[in-house]
């Protein structure tokens, strides 16, 4: 069963000029005409500054790395070819957002257009790169019933991708700055619990009814059952340079969701905690990242995130065995704890430096020479 799991990511990237390091406008359909998509496909977005990548279906997160590595060299050579470099974090260091150009031809981007028109400098702010992944279930599986307890796992994914800490020239405080952006827009943040796909589905059309949501669009939340490909798609990772964490991003989900495919069938899904527990859980992640203490709101004890991964992993490991992937969670969970998320890395590089120009070139070196070894992880 548990191969049956098959899965898709998004990852937004960020084009910045190859002198000032500053965002910079991209020509997206030039850039895709002069170097085609390999292994996965791409598509501009509402600002100019933004190129999106997308995995074709996948079997395991070794083919997810393969394909986002694939479009991410192709990305990065219509970058270049335009003077300009690529890089993968949730925001930009040190860029204003006021200064970034926008996709407005009216031909051509008609949603942008409204999505500005309805939410102003909210949208016009929202100079955000995250990662995606879609995650697709066995026929006969209802998606709700998977969904609903999928979102007591939000915060510990998020915690592997944190890499916004920067944010126009300041440090934050914070280790994801990414989601401090996206909260103020509607119908975001940890979605609320579901009886069925059936009234899930009523209310977005619902919201269509009503001129809320365009037509053939969804709601944004940090996890979605997608209105047209029916997948889970988890929406709350920020975009991270280091292929090992979206390694083990995706393994992560998909040895959970196999896991809770199996709940199912046994009639043992785990409750679904409520949204005001899993944003407590958010927050606590996105201000103290790998040093958070999360709660375990079944006990209702806290739990230091590294046991809360010893023990998930524990709870996900016929899963993981069964997909061939237990030593590679256990060597890139060992690993994450050692050498920190990507925010952890920017703070150190930062304080050595004091520098928005080295921190960005160290960006863009993790991520346009980002490595990695598959065949570490077969067992």
């Amino acid at each position: 069963m548990s191969n049956l799991i098959t899965l898709g990511a998004e990852e937004e990237l960020q084009i910045v000029d190859q002198h000032s390091l500053e965002l910079v406008a991209h020509d997206f359909e030039r850039g895709q005409s002069d170097f085609p998509d390999r292994n996965g496909s791409s598509s501009c977005e509402l600002h100019k500054a933004v190129v999106e990548l997308q995995t074709p279906i996948c079997r395991t997160p070794d083919q997810i790395v393969a394909s986002v590595s694939d479009m991410r060299d192709i990305i990065r050579l219509r970058a270049q070819a335009q003077g300009q470099r690529i890089l993968s974090a949730g925001v930009h260091p040190f860029s204003n957002w006021k200064e970034q150009e926008i996709n407005k031809d009216s031909d051509k981007h008609q949603h942008y257009i409204r999505l500005v028109d309805e939410y102003a400098d909210i949208m016009r702010s929202l100079v955000s790169y995250g990662f995606h992944v879609h995650l697709g279930l066995p026929k006969g599986i209802p998606p709700m019933a998977i969904f609903n307890s999928l979102r007591n796992s939000l915060a510990p994914v998020l915690a592997i991708s944190l890499s916004s800490p920067f944010y126009e020239g300041r440090d934050t405080g914070m280790q994801s700055w990414r989601h401090s952006m996206l909260d103020r827009l509607p119908r975001m943040g940890t979605p609320d619990i579901w009886q069925s796909e059936e009234a899930y589905f009523d209310h977005i059309e619902l919201l269509r009814k009503v001129g809320t949501l365009e037509a053939q669009h969804g709601m944004w939340e940090d996890l979605r059952l997608h209105h047209r490909y029916h997948t889970l798609e988890v929406r709350i990772c920020d975009a991270t340079p280091s292929l090992e964490h979206i390694w083990l991003i995706t393994a992560l989900l998909q040895c959970e969701v196999a896991t809770l495919v199996q709940d199912y069938q046994r009639g043992r899904l785990p409750k679904p905690l409520s949204r005001a527990c899993l944003e407590e859980n958010k927050w606590r992640v996105r201000r103290r990242g790998l040093s958070a203490t999360l709660i375990d709101w079944y006990s209702e004890t806290p739990v230091s995130l590294p046991e809360y991964f010893e023990l998930w992993l524990l709870r996900l490991m016929p899963a993981a065995k069964e997909l061939g992937l237990l030593k590679g969670l256990h060597e890139k969970i060992a690993a994450l704890f050692l050498q920190g998320a990507s925010a952890d890395i920017q703070r150190g590089i930062f304080k050595r430096s004091e520098n928005y120009q080295s921190l960005v070139q160290h960006l863009i070196h993790e991520t346009e020479e980002a490595q990695f070894a598959p065949a570490r992880y077969m067992q």
